[in-house]
């Protein structure tokens, strides 16, 4: 299990598309206007399918796992959330359900379990 925070939401990074886009403090501001931004994980990250993630008590099963998922998440704090179901699998994406965004806000905890 491991736990980061959200310490920016970007003005861009909430849409009506069922994505969201993670990113640590490496972003830059072109990165971080559509980002959320987190700090870095208090531990190492290894998702796969039938893992969740818990944005403060909004849970969320991981339905299929990108091949860069745990490498960004571990080194940049980066992955991109998808809530929604696809035929294909983007390298860094993290497919989640229920299929709705979270409610989000700045210093809300997100875990990784």
């Amino acid at each position: 299990m491991a736990t980061t925070t959200i310490k920016k939401i970007g003005a861009q990074a909430i849409n009506d598309e069922k994505i969201l886009i993670l990113f640590g403090p490496s972003a830059t501001k072109d990165l971080a206007e559509y980002s959320i931004l987190q700090t870095m994980p208090s531990d190492s990250i290894e998702l796969k399918v039938g893992s969740t993630l818990t944005f403060g008590d909004q849970t969320y099963h991981v339905t299929k796992v990108g091949p860069l998922v745990n490498q960004n998440l571990n080194q940049l704090s980066h992955a991109t959330l998808l809530f929604q179901h696809s035929d294909e699998t983007i390298a860094n994406g993290i497919y989640l359900s229920p299929e709705k965004l979270p409610t989000l806000k700045a210093e809300m905890k997100i875990t990784f379990h």
